[in-house]
């Protein structure tokens, strides 16, 4: 009976009491999840030999718990005690630490079960896809970047994409499209698509878990790793809003890191390029960095996002304007004879995004649905004019001039000079041309804006017609220039 207790105190291995100390100190919200894969391969010279299955808990193990460890087996072992290694090793290599244990009875062992990667629900617009997206010079390269994910998940030379630019340009039609091509051509994958509250949500629930020290940190923990360590692809929409989450930014750099290395491709979109974001130290985060003007992120992520292939989205130009316009509006009952002239007059004033495109076109359709509203090209005009106070705001000469000089790439002070070359006579028969299409002013009145007299004024405006109806192109640049001022 003596030599039975004998056995089962040297079961319990110096290695089983470091491990033991671990755990009931550890401070993280992985906690049991993490420490479950760490092995013990011995102790020779002072110095102890652990295992992991993977980078990712390498670098969660030396960065959260690598103290603590030390403590532990310097507790253990005392000053034979030097310092500890840790190498990645295969899950299904042995690992050879001699444990005694108690025998036991042999029973029959069930073949290990074949973990299957969990799918994700997917929420996608139906009609975010590549097909729907309108391609332009503004956003050429993002698209041919993100067809090329999609095509071929997980290339290097593409991992991780970084898609930037300003709101409503089309980041997350592009992440969403992604999703959709991936859905069809790969209905085995796990896809992860997600905005960055909801990670940051997710990474919050753990740490309030841990921090209330309630009994779900495991289950939330294990959740997090279906959701996100064992997805196929990452689609992460704005990651600029983890600015207000600091402490959730180191767990989404780790995430990239080990995402990478096992081949998964990582898609992330943002609001800028990484190169605008000011770099901070942990401290400074806990200090509320937030409250800066500038916006800032962690040194931690940003050397990931920084390694990333960025592409990006610019502002729509006129001719990608004018395609966005022409297919989102191909439900508006549009005046048939009209379309293709109210298609030109909505796109000639630069709008910053697509948004402000989709909302002109949705109120022009309810206004012919709810108020019957006639939407040919004049009823659009009166439609869509700018107001003040209920009213028309009133075109005046000193408008038109200037309106003409910005797009001949003149000052406005030439067109009154005496100068008779090409370069200023044309651009000055415009301005005079549209002074009387769009004022009420007299002839003598707009003669005098520009140090003529009337006879003038009207030679420049019939010399002016007689062009336009040889040069297409010349009517349709004054067109266009009169809808700019009119929109």
């Amino acid at each position: 009976m003596d030599n039975t207790v004998s056995l089962l105190d040297i079961a319990e291995s110096p290695w089983q009491r470091v491990l033991d100390r671990v755990r009931s100190e550890c401070k993280d919200f992985f906690g049991s999840v993490i420490l479950d894969a760490l092995g013990f391969e011995g102790f020779c010279d002072g110095y102890a030999f652990l295992t992991v299955p993977d980078e990712l808990r390498e670098n969660w193990i030396n960065s959260h718990y690598g103290d603590l460890i030390r403590k532990s087996f310097s507790d253990v072992y005392g000053p034979d005690f030097v310092d500890y290694r840790i190498r990645q090793i295969a899950p299904s290599e042995p690992i050879p630490e001699i444990k005694l244990t108690m025998p036991v009875i042999p029973h029959a062992v069930e073949a290990p079960k074949v973990v299957k990667r969990p799918k994700q629900p997917l929420s996608l617009y139906a009609r975010y896809t590549f097909e729907t997206f309108v391609e332009g010079e503004c956003n050429s390269t993002a698209l041919r970047a993100c067809q090329a994910v999609a095509e071929n998940p997980g290339d290097p030379s593409l991992n991780p994409l970084f898609v930037y630019g300003e709101s409503g340009l089309g980041k997350t039609h592009l992440l969403q499209a992604i999703a959709a091509k991936m859905q069809k051509s790969h209905p085995d994958y796990s896809i992860m698509y997600c905005h960055a509250y909801d990670f940051l949500r997710d990474a919050t629930a753990m740490a309030t878990a841990l921090r209330n020290r309630t009994g779900e940190v495991r289950e939330l923990a294990q959740k997090f790793r279906e959701r996100y360590e064992l997805c196929d692809i990452l689609l992460l929409d704005d990651v600029q809003l983890l600015e207000k989450g600091p402490w959730t930014q180191e767990r989404l750099a780790i995430l990239i890191r080990h995402l990478r290395a096992e081949g998964k491709q990582v898609v992330i979109s943002c609001d800028r390029h990484p190169s605008k974001f000011k770099a901070v130290d942990m401290e400074n985060e806990a200090r509320g960095i937030s409250k800066s003007s500038i916006p800032c992120i962690s040194k931690k992520l940003l050397a990931p996002l920084e390694s990333c292939v960025a592409v990006g989205l610019d502002e729509p130009d006129l001719v990608t304007r004018m395609h966005l316009i022409s297919k989102l509006s191909a439900d508006i009952p549009f005046a048939k004879s009209d379309r293709d002239e109210i298609c030109r007059y909505l796109s000639i004033p630069p709008r910053k995004n697509v948004r402000l495109i989709e909302g002109l076109l949705n109120f022009l359709g309810a206004m012919n649905l709810f108020c019957k509203a006639e939407l040919n090209l004049n009823g659009v005009k009166r439609l869509v004019a700018p107001s003040e106070h209920g009213g028309h705001v009133e075109l005046t000469a000193k408008n038109i001039i200037e309106a003409v000089a910005l797009e001949y790439h003149v000052e406005v002070c030439e067109l009154s000079s005496k100068r008779q070359s090409a370069a200023i006579s044309m651009p000055r028969k415009v301005a005079m041309f549209l002074c009387r299409e769009l004022t009420m002013d007299s002839l003598q009145n707009i003669g005098a804006m520009f140090c003529r007299d009337y006879a003038t004024v009207i030679a420049a405006i019939n010399s002016l017609k007689k062009q336009m109806e040889k040069d297409a192109s010349l009517a349709r640049r004054v067109q266009d220039i009169r809808y700019m001022l009119e929109a």
